[in-house]
């Protein structure tokens, strides 16, 4: 169902998105080692990554690296070789005689206990985990199978919590794993190539090739496409008219035209009540997450996204909405701001102007108090 308000699972479910799934195919089957997934909050990077993935017949294994950090306050390498372990019996299973053949692979790591009724992690005092060890082990059962391993970190950014350096990780599959590809994404852009270091000549990935697939905000035309669709699929009548209004307020972010529709069309809202309700519902989720990014200097960063969302665009007109608000900062300060809503996605950069990506994130510090 397209107004399903959970990531969508197979292609079949998935609106369009063909030139992504594409981009992602041709990566994967030429072999890239690294694919790095970019889009803001909302705009259906892990329906795009889960249906990709649901058309492979390579293994796989998709691990959401912001469970993990919820769940456990940081990423430690104990959980990503579980999840590695576990996700990769889960595919395998499909396949017994593949699955007989890792598991004989496994028997070389003395951390992993192989018996007739499965596979599990038993350390010793001398033993720990190394996920390095695992992706080898898996890289060279691939080798001898003729098929690639494709390993997942959904909003990979939160790798950046742990004491153990992934980025190194990452660089040290990428130079000597050949029979496997990452995928990461992240809806913090700027955290996911800070994580990634792409850019830093001092960093481990610097230099390596690596396969970017930018997921944007529909188009007029394929918003109100996808909007009637769905509303054909559930036997629901809407306006057009309707429909452009739709567009006008949600700006073609597939998040907030999905919630909408299963609004109005499994909810049985009215037009009205179901668009007020998406922005009433979403800028409630909005100033949640909100709230962790602005802590640290929480009245400069309202004021800034207060000022961008009344139409102050240039660097200079905010800065200035800024000081009346909340008094005199510095230039270093100021850009520090700045580009900490730039890198987790709240604020962009266009042309030299400041625009908020998300029309309910406008609406969220339109209604929150500064001071």
């Amino acid at each position: 169902m397209l107004f399903s308000v959970e990531p969508k699972a197979t292609r079949r479910d998935l609106y369009d998105r063909e030139v992504e799934l594409n981009e992602l195919r041709d990566s994967v089957f030429r072999g890239d080692r690294l694919i790095a997934v970019y889009g803001i909050r909302r705009i259906g990077k892990t329906s795009l990554v889960k249906a990709f993935l649901s058309d492979l017949s390579q293994p796989y294994v998709l691990i959401d690296v912001r469970q993990i950090y919820f769940v456990e306050g940081n990423v430690n390498v104990g959980s990503l070789v579980r999840h590695v372990l576990d996700g990769f019996r889960e595919f395998m299973g499909r396949n017994e005689r593949f699955w007989e053949g890792f598991r004989d692979a496994l028997r070389s790591i003395d951390w992993v206990r192989v018996g007739a009724g499965g596979v599990e992690v038993r350390l010793s005092r001398r033993s720990r985990m190394n996920l390095m060890e695992l992706l080898n082990v898996i890289d060279g059962w691939c080798g001898r199978n003729s098929t690639r391993f494709i390993l997942v970190f959904d909003e990979a950014q939160y790798m950046r919590f742990s004491n153990v350096r992934y980025d190194g990780v990452l660089a040290w599959a990428y130079d000597n794993l050949s029979n496997v590809t990452f995928i990461v994404t992240g809806s913090e852009v700027g955290a996911l190539r800070d994580f990634l270091r792409i850019d830093d000549p001092e960093a481990p990935l610097y230099g390596r090739y690596i396969k970017e697939v930018y997921v944007d905000r529909f188009s007029k035309d394929a918003s109100l496409d996808f909007l009637r669709r769905g509303f054909t699929e559930l036997g629901v009548e809407v306006s057009e008219g309707e429909l452009e209004e739709v567009y006008e307020r949600l700006d073609g972010i597939v998040g907030w035209l999905t919630l909408y529709g299963y609004l109005r069309g499994i909810d049985k809202l009215g037009h009205r009540e179901a668009l007020d309700k998406v922005f009433n519902d979403g800028v409630k989720l909005v100033l949640s997450e909100l709230d962790a990014v602005i802590k640290p200097s929480r009245a400069r960063y309202l004021a800034i996204l207060n000022a961008v969302a009344h139409g102050l665009n240039t660097w200079s007109e905010i800065r200035r909405y800024v000081e009346v608000r909340t008094g005199e900062v510095s230039d270093a300060v100021f850009n520090r701001l700045m580009k900490n809503l730039i890198r987790y996605g709240y604020l962009s950069k266009v042309n030299n102007t400041y625009v908020i990506p998300d029309p309910v994130v406008t609406r969220a510090v339109m209604e929150v108090h500064i001071g």
